[in-house]
């Protein structure tokens, strides 16, 4: 099976790497000459993949257009603010039976199109398929566990999908609800969030996190199912498996976010830090946005974007959440 990769990150080289030694022909394109070369040369990506020695059935490239040419899976491991400015310039490379399969989690700001929606209106002749869950790369990039859902409308495409990234640790399972699949793995980002800012105040109750953690996922179902997903989807692997690996995981650049937050860093200084903004942030502004207009209440949500931009403390938002956020 011939696959490409857009975006050797962290996911991208981790899921790269699995279908490499899967057996199958893999390249990815990287926008970093660095990322590609030491990838090609040293069969490493340290900058995003540190402590992986990578199979020497990746390769990566800088040419767009040649990673475009596989005629299999193409896989999209974009950041979303990334996609349509990287890919609207070679929307027609692909071949029609091409399946494209998005790894991405994000909200344009612009549009309101989730990363799902994006890549399937740039692709509309190509199958589009989505991949979501728990599915924290340095894990499984390391040979640990874990299942994953992918959705789409054909089991065909599924199946072949499912042949490329199952083996004895990496699994895959089915759904039709690609909406509810998407959004579980987009929502999360921004709950992941809180969780940092309890551990940034040294909160390790487990009674707290469970309620913050549930709160979170009927927050997520609410506006899930008004923007057409299914409820039962929010309570698999895409839903609440995803919210408990990326709030728990201490690789999570979103929950990473909260934590500096609650240091009491202003968001300019927590961006400089971080070097790049968490899904999580821009998430978290267009979804206020969005259920503004579809009369959805986000308290949660709301409370993160108030402590987000100084208008009360972690520690305020802390105390307000047991008596104000839990219905």
């Amino acid at each position: 099976m011939q696959v490409a990769i857009v975006g050797l990150g962290n996911l991208g080289t981790a899921v790269g790497n699995l279908i490499a030694v899967n057996g199958h022909q893999v390249v990815g394109w990287e926008y970093n000459a660095a990322v590609a070369d030491e990838i090609n040369q040293q069969h490493l990506n340290s900058r995003y993949l540190p402590g992986v020695e990578l199979h020497p059935g990746l390769t990566a490239t800088t040419n767009l257009a040649d990673a475009l040419t596989v005629r299999d899976i193409v896989f999209i491991a974009l950041p979303s603010v990334f996609i349509e400015r990287t890919l609207k310039p070679v929307q027609g490379s692909l071949h029609a039976e091409t399946i494209v399969v998005n790894l991405a989690k994000g909200i344009d700001g612009a549009t309101g199109l989730t990363s799902f929606q994006t890549v399937s209106d740039l692709f509309p002749l190509n199958p589009i398929v989505m991949l979501s869950g728990p599915s924290i790369a340095n894990e499984f990039a390391r040979g640990l566990p874990t299942v994953v859902m992918i959705a789409g409308r054909d089991k065909t495409d599924l199946m072949r999908v499912a042949q490329a990234l199952d083996n004895d640790h990496f699994r895959v399972r089915f759904s039709d609800d690609a909406v509810g699949v998407e959004l579980g793995g987009v929502l999360k980002n921004i709950y992941a969030i809180g969780l940092g800012l309890f551990d940034g105040q040294h909160i390790t109750s487990v009674n707290f996190r469970a309620v913050y953690l549930t709160v979170a996922m009927e927050e997520i179902t609410k506006i899930g199912v008004a923007l057409g997903a299914r409820l039962e989807t929010f309570l698999y692997l895409s839903g609440i498996g995803d919210l408990l690996a990326t709030s728990l995981s201490e690789h999570s650049h979103n929950r990473r976010m909260g934590e500096l937050l609650a240091q009491g860093l202003p968001l300019a200084e927590v961006e400089r830090q971080m070097g790049v903004t968490p899904e999580g942030f821009n998430t978290l502004r267009s979804m206020l946005y969005i259920a503004e207009k579809m009369h959805v209440p986000m308290p949660l949500a709301k409370g993160l974007w108030d402590v987000i931009h100084g208008r009360y403390s972690a520690a305020k938002f802390i105390q307000l959440f047991i008596r104000d956020f839990v219905e």
